[in-house]
């Protein structure tokens, strides 16, 4: 146990700092336009560490902490799973409890905002790539420790139990971050522009 405390806006900040330095030094195929974009990256990713429990943060951010340290990268790692050019790097059966609740949220998700879904979220097709939301995800666990893989399950499993979609309430805040009071109202402003 630590002695104190890091405060949630070190962890995020931090985590952010560590993953978008793992995220820039990977070079695929092609690069992607947010590897280029740090803001856009930080209000994206952020918006997702926003639904985190601090035990969470705490746990991952020790994950990046102790990646940099052995010369890992879990973000190269994660893109490197998702093209299946590596083997699976944590066999935790946590991973497959995690996807399956959150592909019920995209579900849910696609249902109430299909517009919205169609342009920010992975799809649910049956490619096994990682444009398919499964995989990407599946892909991104992998790369946790187990001890962040159980902190994760027991927070997911506790709002997916209470009834909460935290699918929707990221991108809820993510559209708040980008000026738009309303996941209701972006849905509208994306159908307008299709």
């Amino acid at each position: 146990m630590d002695v104190f405390k890091r405060s949630r806006e070190f962890l995020v900040k931090s985590i952010l700092d560590m993953e978008f330095t793992m995220f820039r030094a990977v070079n695929g195929d092609l690069n992607a336009s947010c590897q280029e974009k740090p803001d856009a990256f930080r209000k994206i990713r952020g918006s997702i560490y926003d639904f985190w429990s601090h035990e969470m943060l705490e746990s991952y951010f020790k994950d990046l902490v102790v990646a940099a340290r052995t010369g890992r990268n879990l973000v190269f790692e994660k893109y490197a799973r998702m093209d299946n050019k590596i083997p699976k790097v944590n066999m935790n059966p946590l991973i497959d409890n995690i996807v399956e609740i959150e592909q019920k949220w995209q579900d849910d998700l696609k249902k109430k905002y299909p517009a919205v879904y169609s342009q920010t979220c992975r799809d649910t097709n049956m490619a096994l790539d990682g444009s398919n939301f499964k995989v990407y995800l599946a892909s991104e666990l992998e790369t946790y420790s187990d001890n962040t893989l159980q902190n994760y399950w027991s927070h997911i499993k506790k709002a997916f139990d209470d009834g909460e979609n935290l699918s929707i309430e990221m991108l809820r805040q993510l559209a708040k971050k980008s000026g738009i009071d309303s996941l209701e109202k972006l849905e509208t402003l994306i159908q307008a522009e299709m």
